[in-house]
């Protein structure tokens, strides 16, 4: 692998609160977005947050799977979930991302203990995770 490297995306949405919009990678299937019910939108649809946290989760899990097939480990699967906390800044008047808690489940691991170091690396070594000041609690079980 050569770096930098670099990821394009785009998103174009009409105006309005309620309108929903599309986002794609490359030449990928959009993906229907919109403004949350928190916020006052219609729901429907992947907003920021969602797409925040599931960038941190694909990214966890994307470093594992190639960490372990390159030290030669195997799972049967990895399930991750993620719940993302917005609150307000506490010595600001702005909404950001204060904390996800975040829970992985490894299934069949063919090395118990070298499985779970190894998803700890990737934990460590995620460049989504390592790029963005959020507060980050795992949970962590391998079998």
């Amino acid at each position: 692998m050569q770096l930098p490297v670099n990821f394009t995306v785009q998103s174009k949405s009409e105006s309005k609160i309620e309108t929903q919009w599309e986002s794609q990678a490359n030449s990928l299937d959009p993906i229907p977005c919109c403004i949350p019910k928190e916020f006052g939108g219609p729901g429907g649809g992947y907003s920021p947050e969602d797409l925040f946290a599931l960038s941190i989760v694909t990214c966890i899990i994307a470093t594992f799977k190639v960490y372990t097939e390159k030290s030669n480990l195997s799972f049967e699967t990895i399930d991750v979930n993620a719940d993302l906390t917005v609150d307000k800044h506490p010595s600001e008047n702005f909404l950001s991302m204060s904390h996800i808690k975040i829970s992985i489940d490894v299934k069949g691991a063919s090395d118990k203990e070298r499985v779970e170091k190894t998803l700890n690396k990737a934990i460590q070594d995620c460049a989504v995770s390592n790029s963005v000041k959020t507060g980050k609690t795992f949970q962590i079980n391998v079998s």
